[in-house]
């Protein structure tokens, strides 16, 4: 029999048909099994993992909330100054165009491109071989519209030009893509910057997260909620049966209680100043006496919150109008003189006799700033001529927990709790202190660190009949859904009595007119104001030898039922010696615009 036939007349044996049979029915067994196990024990779980396999969750990126000042005195329409630019970034598949002309004639029409930029698009839309060329970018929302509505015609017209070709059914198809892109605007720019802060990446370099001032302070309320869309997508990568959506919360937007137009004012007058004056850096505020709210908070040199990241130093981002602790020198005065005709140590009237300087049993020697005894002076004249001396006088007979007391009262020592993010509480601690010098040298700013904005509050007690108010810079914050949270005036307490409050605010009259800061007189008005040149201590000697010095100046207008309080601050101006050449006519500057835009009539 040749190789490899079987003759058909051979039976097989039983032995090996019932092993065939045996392993075919065990293959059976293990087939159905296998089935039964995927089918029905498996069913539920593989049912998921398939469609986990199809589904798609996509995040739905909520719109930061917007920041607004108000757009002028009393208005009820808002500037803004913090908003979000909806741009969109343009890109092409080359590989899909079949049109590169018509769609660079498009370009060019929509954009006013010229010949050079057309050439540059066309030539991008004739690679082929390749799968993506960026076309523009940063498109405004008008220009982007243009650019869809002259697109999806030229994808109409290919459709008809050819009835029997695969039909384009989108722009993607047709090789043109459309991005998105949200960019976080400042109008404003440098003005008011570290008021607002920026919009930036978070420590993870690619989550975007609010920093500094109110963006950094209000970074819950202004980013919103992320939200979530759950799908399936097709073999093409499309979005189909949406289920499970999860809206998004967009942000809230803040309204502030700065008046857009006072603002700018100030802070193009502070801009001016700096190198007028030589001056190290700046600082104005203006906030409304009788409510606390702040019109114009102002620093320089400044950033462009559009281009955070070009800045020599992290220090330009912070508010040093409520960051920045220093000693307030001589503007001191007005308060310590507040607490001794207060509790009764003293009156305008009360005279001494001034020997140009006081010794106390430590050794320490207080002297004047002119190093001149000036005789025999009432406290009006310690306040007109900054005498040092007349000030320790005024306070000698005050315990040091007393007057401690009071300077805690006048809001000194802790942070004013306003809406900024990085306010510090400055530092009085001295004043815990056994000896006198401490109280002594306090008493004219000496020894203890305030902010601006502690100080500017202080002295507004004063002006508003010796109450002290919070300051404050969010008027509202209106949510999404419709709600509207307002912020009111609030008074912390009572300081001191209205009676001292009006007897200071007369000295303080009587220091412009006939004081060291006669540079603030504005004819027609009583304006209420005081000086203040501060030595800097020296950070290695502890001493005051430093050689630079902050000059300030605070003052009120009219000196009763005052309209506002404006605050200015010099940090080492080169080109005068005391503060009555510097900060006191910046203010006078600002002031005099502030008289007119508020349209307050002269009173004298």
């Amino acid at each position: 029999m040749p190789y490899g036939l079987v003759n058909s007349g051979d039976a097989i044996s039983p032995r090996r048909l019932n092993a065939l049979q045996g392993v075919i029915f065990f293959l059976m067994i293990v087939i159905v099994g296998r089935l039964f196990y995927l089918q029905i024990i498996r069913h539920e779980d593989l049912l998921q993992a398939g469609l986990a396999q199809r589904a798609v969750v996509e995040e739905l990126s909520p719109e930061r909330g917007s920041i607004y000042a108000l757009a002028g005195d009393n208005s009820v329409d808002f500037y803004p100054l913090a908003v979000n630019n909806v741009n969109y970034d343009i890109n092409a598949d080359p590989a899909k165009i079949s049109r590169p002309q018509n769609i660079t004639d498009i370009f060019a029409s929509v954009l006013g491109l010229d010949d050079t930029a057309k050439a540059e698009i066309f030539a991008k839309l004739k690679k082929t071989d390749r799968h993506f060329e960026t076309i523009a970018k940063q498109i405004p929302k008008e220009k982007e519209e243009q650019l869809r509505q002259a697109l999806e015609q030229l994808r109409t017209d290919i459709n008809q030009s050819d009835p029997g070709a695969k039909p384009i059914t989108s722009l993607a198809e047709m090789g043109v893509n459309f991005n998105k892109t949200v960019l976080r605007y400042y109008p404003d720019k440098q003005d008011g910057a570290q008021v607002l802060g920026f919009f930036g990446y978070g420590q993870d370099g690619y989550s975007r997260v609010g920093s500094y001032g109110l963006e950094g302070f209000f970074e819950q309320e202004l980013s919103g909620a992320k939200g979530s869309l759950t799908g399936e997508k097709d073999v093409k990568g499309r979005l189909i049966n949406q289920e499970n959506v999860s809206p998004r919360q967009n942000g809230a937007n803040l309204v502030l209680t700065i008046d857009r137009n006072v603002q700018y004012a100030a802070c193009q007058a502070l801009a001016k100043a700096l190198p007028l004056y030589q001056a190290d850096s700046g600082t104005i505020i203006v906030m409304e006496s009788s409510s606390g709210a702040i019109r114009a908070m102002c620093n320089y040199p400044s950033f462009d919150p559009n281009e955070y990241n070009k800045v020599d130093s992290p220090d330009v981002y912070n508010n040093n109008a409520v960051y920045a602790a220093y000693e307030p020198g001589s503007v001191m005065k007005v308060i310590a003189m507040a607490i001794a005709i207060d509790q009764g140590k003293v009156t305008p009237n009360t005279t001494f006799d001034d020997k140009g300087e006081v010794k106390f049993k430590g050794g320490e020697i207080i002297k004047n700033a002119d190093l001149k005894a000036h005789g025999v002076v009432d406290m009006k004249e310690v306040l007109a001529s900054s005498l040092n001396t007349g000030i320790v006088f005024a306070t000698a007979d005050i315990s040091n927990t007393i007057f401690k007391d009071y300077m805690e009262k006048f809001g000194f020592g802790k942070a004013t709790g306003i809406t900024i993010s990085q306010e510090s509480a400055g530092d009085i601690s001295a004043l815990a202190k056994k000896g006198d010098i401490f109280k002594a040298t306090a008493s004219f700013g000496q020894g203890i660190t305030v902010t601006p904005l502690q100080m500017i509050a202080a002295v507004n007690v004063i002006a508003n009949r010796g109450s002290l108010l919070r300051p404050y810079i969010v008027s509202q914050i209106n949510w999404p859904d419709g709600q509207v949270q307002k912020f009111q005036p609030e008074v912390v307490q009572q300081v001191i009595q209205a009676s001292t409050a009006a007897q200071l605010a007369a000295m303080m009259v009587n220091n412009v007119d006939n004081g060291h800061a006669q540079a603030a007189k504005i004819d027609g008005y009583y304006l209420a104001g005081k000086t203040g040149t501060a030595d800097v201590p020296n950070p290695q000697t502890k001493r005051y030898d430093s050689g630079k010095t902050i000059h300030s100046f605070i003052g009120f207008v009219p000196h009763e039922n005052a309209k506002f309080i404006m605050l200015t601050k010099l940090d080492n101006p080169q080109t005068g010696r005391f503060a009555e050449s510097t900060a006191v006519p910046l203010f006078a500057d600002i002031a005099k615009y502030l008289l007119e835009y508020y349209q307050i009539a002269p009173s004298r």
